[in-house]
C-alpha cells in the first residue's frame, strides 16, 4: 500500500507531446541546418565564381596589357571598368585598372583625366594596396614632375607581393621611365635592369631603346629597336620611334619626311605621344631641309604634345629651335623644360650663340663644366664664329668625338681647315657638304672662304692677283649664303671685301660696298667684328665724323679688336691734319691705351703717338720716335712720311730731301707714292715749281696703281697735285687730275669742290658749276661746296645767289678755320 501511495500514475498524454515536440525539434534543427549548409554552399560557389571572375578579368587584362599597343590597352581599361562595376572594392581590380590607365598616359599620352581618376580611386588603406596601384602612382606623378612622389611610390611598389599583378616584374619599366626624367638617377643601371629582362615586351624593348638614345648610344638604340619591329611589324609607335631617332641623328631624312607624313596622313589611328614624335621628326627634316618657317610650326605642335619627362624629344626641339635662330621661343622652352643640370645653362648660352651674341655665350660657357660635349661643342662653333681657328679646332675635335655625325662640327672643322690647313682639301668637302646638305649651317659660307683660300693660293706670280675663276665661285658661294642661311653676317662681309677688290677699276661700287657692311651688321650687331669693319671703312672712304661716331660706340666691346681703338685714334689725327679741327679729341690716350690692352703691334701706337707728338709742336720728340722705327724697318712709309714732315717742321729741309730719298730707294715704286707727295713738298717750300709739279704728278699716278688707298688720302693728294699744277702755270693738267679725283671719288663731294675749282680756273665756267652743284648735291652741309658755288655765282653776274651761297658756307663753317676766309667773301661781296 505504501508503494501504491508513494508512485503517481504515468502522464501519457504529455510524453505523447513531449516526443512530438522532440521530434518536431530535430526537424527544425534539421532543416535549420540543411538551409545554413546550402547557404554556406551557396555563399561558397558565389565566392568561387566571383573570385573565377575577378581571376578571368585580371588574365584578361595582363593577356592585354603584355601586347602593349594604345589600342589593347584601352580595351584592356574598359573591360577592368566593367569587372569593377560588379566588384567595385576589389583593390586588385582597381590597382590593374590605374595601372593600365597610367600606362596609356605614360607611354603613349592618351586619357590623362582617366588616369588621375582612376589612380584617385586606390585605396589608401595600406593593407589594401597593390603593386599595380603604386606603379600607377609612380606614373601620374611623373607625367606631373614630382619626382620626389614618384620615387616614394616606387619605393614602396617594390615592397609588395607582386600577388594578381597584370603586369609581374612591370617596376622596372616604370624605374627605367622615372631614370629618363630623374636627374639623380643611373641611366646605366637602368638600362641593365631592362636588358636582363626574360621576353622582354614591346613596351620594355621601346624604353631600352630610348635609355640607350639618352646614354648617347644611338648604335644600340637602333638595334633594340629593330628587334622590337621584329615583335610586331605593325606597331606605329615603333615607326614613330624610328623617325624620332633618326631625325635626332639627322640621318635619313627623306625617309623620316615619308614615314612622318604616312603617319600623320589620317589613315592610321596613333596615339598622342607617337602623333607628336612623328610631329617633330617631320618638322625636323623641314627645318633641315630649309623650310624654316614650315618645320617650326610642326615643331611647335608637337612641344605642346611632349610630355616633361621626355627630354629626349624636347631636346630636338629645342635645338630645332636653335638651328631656326628662334631665340625667343627657344628660352621659353628651356623654361619649360625642365633639363638636368647643367644643361639648362647649356642651352641658355647656345641662344646667345644662335642669335650672334658669341662674346656672351663664351662666357657662359667658360662657367660649365668643360668636359661635357655640347660645352665643346658650342666652344668650338663660338670660336670658329670669331675667326679664332686654331683655338677652335681642339674643341671641334673633342664634340666630333663625342657627338659624331653633326653637320655643323663637320662644316665648322672645314672652315677651320681652310685658314689653318689644307684649303684644297676643305674646299672638296664643303663642295660635297653644300651639295647634300644645302641648307647646313655656315655650309656656304666656308665654301666661299675656301674658294677665296684656293684663289689667294694660287695667285699670279708677278701681279699678286688671286685667280679670278676661284674668286668668281666665292663670290657665288657667299651668294648663296646670304640667301640661305639665318644669320649671313659673314657672307656680307666677305662680299663687301670681293667687291672692294672691284673698287679700284670702278669708284661707284664704293657705295655697294658700304651696303654690304651695313647687311653684315644688321645681320648680327653683336658680333663687333662686323660693325668695326663699317666703321672703318667709313674712315676710308673720309666720312669721319661717321667713323668717329661708330668707333666710339664699338671700340670697348667685348670681342673688340685693337684696331677700332687705334683707328679711334688715327681718324682722330686726320680730323686735326686733314679736316681743319683745332686739336685732338680728348680720348685720344686713351683709344691708345685700349689698343695697347689688346695688343696692337708697338709700331703702330708708336706711329700714332708720333703724329701726335707732331700735332702739339713736339717737333722733336716726334723725330726720336720715328727714327727709332725707321731703324728697325727702312721700308716702313708712314714713319719715312712723318719724319721728313717732322724735318721739316725743324726746318731741317737737306736731311728731309735725304731722308725722303733713301725712302724711295728702299720701297720702289709703286709704294714710294706718299713719299713722292712729301718730295713734292719740299720743292714746293724751296720755291722749285716745276720740280715740285712734276714729283706731285709722278705721286698721282703711282698712286692710281695702288689698290684701294684710304679715300681721305686720295683727296689729300689729288688736292695737292691740283694745286701744285696750277702754282707752276699747268691749268689744263690739273684740271685732268681733278677730273681724275671724281673718277676714283664719285660719291666724295670735296672731290667734286677741287674739279670746280680747277674748272674754274681754267676757265670751264659751265663746267665748274656742274661740278659745284655735283658738290652740294653730295653733302649740302659741305661749307667749301657752297663757297665754291658762291663763286661761280659771281662768275655769272649773279650776285644775289652767290651772296646767298656764301652765307651759306659761313653758316656750315662756323668755329673752323674757314669761316674768316668764307666771311670776307661775303664782305667783299
Amino acid at each position: 500500500m505504501a508503494d501504491a501511495r508513494n508512485t503517481a500514475p504515468r502522464d501519457l498524454i504529455g510524453d505523447i507531446h513531449a516526443q512530438q515536440r522532440r521530434r518536431l525539434f530535430r526537424r527544425v534543427a534539421l532543416v535549420v541546418a540543411l538551409f545554413l549548409i546550402l547557404l554556406l554552399i551557396a555563399v561558397a560557389f558565389k565566392l568561387f565564381a566571383e573570385r573565377r571572375e575577378r581571376a578571368a578579368c585580371l588574365d584578361d587584362a595582363r593577356e592585354g596589357f603584355a601586347l602593349g599597343t594604345a589600342a589593347e590597352l584601352g580595351e584592356v581599361a574598359e573591360g577592368l571598368g566593367g569587372c569593377l562595376e560588379d566588384h567595385p572594392d576589389d583593390p586588385g581590380l582597381l590597382g590593374a585598372r590605374a595601372l593600365t590607365r597610367a600606362q596609356l598616359l605614360a607611354e603613349f599620352g592618351e586619357g590623362e583625366q582617366a588616369a588621375r581618376e582612376a589612380v584617385d580611386a586606390l585605396p589608401d588603406e595600406p593593407r589594401k594596396r597593390t603593386r599595380d596601384g603604386e606603379l600607377a602612382r609612380v606614373m601620374v606623378d611623373l607625367d606631373a614632375g614630382a619626382l620626389a612622389e614618384a620615387r616614394e611610390h616606387l619605393a614602396a611598389a617594390r615592397e609588395l607581393d607582386e600577388g594578381s599583378s597584370i603586369a609581374p616584374g612591370h617596376e622596372i619599366w616604370v624605374g627605367g621611365m622615372l631614370a629618363i626624367a630623374d636627374p639623380e638617377a643611373d641611366l646605366d643601371a637602368a638600362i641593365d635592369r631592362l636588358a636582363a629582362t626574360d621576353e622582354p615586351s614591346i613596351s620594355i624593348r621601346r624604353l631600352l631603346a630610348t635609355l640607350h638614345m639618352h646614354a648617347g648610344d644611338s648604335a644600340a638604340a637602333l638595334e633594340e629597336l629593330g628587334r622590337a619591329r621584329e615583335q610586331s611589324r605593325t606597331h606605329l609607335g615603333l615607326a614613330a620611334d624610328e623617325a624620332l631617332y633618326n631625325a635626332l641623328l639627322r640621318e635619313k631624312l627623306a625617309g623620316v619626311a615619308d614615314v612622318a607624313d604616312q603617319l600623320l596622313g589620317g589613315g592610321f589611328a596613333i596615339s598622342t605621344r607617337d602623333r607628336a614624335h612623328a610631329l617633330l621628326a617631320r618638322g625636323v627634316a623641314d627645318v633641315q631641309a630649309g623650310e624654316v618657317e614650315a618645320g617650326m610650326k610642326l615643331v611647335a605642335e608637337a612641344w605642346a604634345a611632349l610630355p616633361g619627362w621626355d627630354k629626349l624629344s624636347r631636346t630636338l626641339a629645342l635645338e630645332m629651335a636653335m638651328e631656326a635662330g628662334d631665340g625667343e621661343r627657344a628660352r621659353a622652352w628651356i623654361d619649360e623644360a625642365g633639363l638636368r643640370a647643367p644643361e639648362s645653362a647649356i642651352y641658355a648660352a647656345w641662344v646667345e650663340l644662335v642669335e650672334g651674341d658669341v662674346m656672351t655665350a663664351l662666357v657662359k660657357l667658360a662657367e660649365l663644366p668643360q668636359t661635357h660635349p655640347r660645352v665643346a661643342l658650342l666652344q668650338g662653333l663660338a670660336l670658329v664664329e670669331q675667326s679664332r681657328w686654331a683655338e677652335a679646332e681642339p674643341w671641334l675635335a673633342r664634340a666630333d668625338e663625342l657627338l659624331p655625325g653633326r653637320i655643323d662640327v663637320e662644316v665648322a672643322r672645314a672652315r677651320a681647315e681652310v685658314h689653318t690647313g689644307d684649303p684644297e682639301a676643305a674646299r672638296r668637302k664643303l663642295e660635297a657638304i653644300a651639295e647634300e646638305e644645302p641648307f647646313a649651317p655656315r655650309a656656304w659660307t666656308g665654301l666661299g672662304e675656301a674658294h677665296l683660300a684656293v684663289a689667294l693660293r694660287r695667285a699670279d706670280a708677278k701681279t699678286g692677283e688671286p685667280e679670278a675663276a676661284a674668286l668668281s665661285e666665292a663670290r657665288r658661294a657667299f651668294k648663296w649664303a646670304v640667301q640661305r642661311e639665318r644669320l649671313p653676317a659673314e657672307a656680307y662681309l666677305q662680299l663687301a671685301e670681293l667687291t672692294e677688290r672691284r673698287r679700284l677699276g670702278d669708284p661707284k661700287l664704293a657705295a655697294e660696298v658700304l651696303d654690304l657692311l651695313t647687311k653684315a651688321v644688321e645681320a648680327n650687331d653683336h658680333l663687333p667684328r662686323y660693325a668695326e669693319r663699317e666703321a672703318l671703312y667709313l674712315a676710308e672712304l673720309g666720312r669721319r665724323e661717321q667713323a668717329m661716331a661708330k668707333l666710339e660706340a664699338v671700340h670697348d666691346r667685348p670681342g673688340a679688336s685693337w684696331r677700332a681703338a687705334a683707328s679711334l685714334a688715327r681718324v682722330a689725327l686726320e680730323q686735326v691734319e686733314y679736316g681743319g679741327q683745332p686739336k685732338l679729341a680728348d680720348g685720344f690716350e686713351d683709344w691708345l691705351e685700349k689698343a695697347s690692352e689688346l695688343a696692337a703691334p708697338a709700331p703702330e701706337l708708336e706711329r700714332l703717338r708720333a703724329r701726335a707728338l707732331l700735332q702739339a709742336g713736339d717737333a722733336a720728340g716726334a723725330q726720336a720716335k720715328l727714327e727709332a722705327l725707321l731703324a728697325a724697318d727702312e721700308g716702313d712709309v708712314e714713319a719715312r712720311v712723318y719724319q721728313v714732315r717732322a724735318l721739316m717742321e725743324r726746318r731741317d729741309r737737306d736731311a728731309a730731301l735725304a731722308s725722303v730719298r733713301r725712302g724711295v730707294q728702299a720701297v720702289g715704286a709703286p709704294d714710294s707714292a706718299r713719299l713722292n707727295f712729301e718730295w713734292a713738298q719740299i720743292m714746293a717750300r724751296g720755291g722749285k715749281r716745276r720740280a715740285a709739279a712734276s714729283r706731285a704728278r709722278l705721286g698721282w699716278r703711282q698712286l692710281g696703281d695702288q689698290r684701294g688707298p684710304a679715300t681721305g688720302l686720295v683727296l689729300w693728294a689729288g688736292e695737292l697735285t691740283v694745286r701744285l699744277l696750277q702754282r707752276d702755270g699747268q691749268a689744263k693738267p690739273a684740271a685732268s687730275v681733278a677730273r681724275e679725283l671724281t673718277e676714283r671719288l664719285p660719291t666724295v663731294s670735296n672731290a667734286w669742290v677741287v674739279r670746280a675749282y680747277a674748272e674754274l680756273r681754267s676757265n670751264r665756267g659751265s663746267d665748274a658749276k656742274a661740278s659745284a652743284e655735283k658738290a652740294v648735291e653730295l653733302d649740302a652741309d659741305n661749307p667749301r661746296a657752297h663757297e665754291v658755288l658762291g663763286q661761280l655765282w659771281m662768275r655769272f653776274g649773279r650776285k644775289d645767289r652767290a651772296a646767298e651761297a656764301f652765307r651759306r658756307a659761313v653758316e656750315l663753317a662756323a668755329g673752323t678755320p674757314d669761316e674768316a676766309a668764307f666771311r670776307k667773301n661775303l664782305a667783299d661781296l
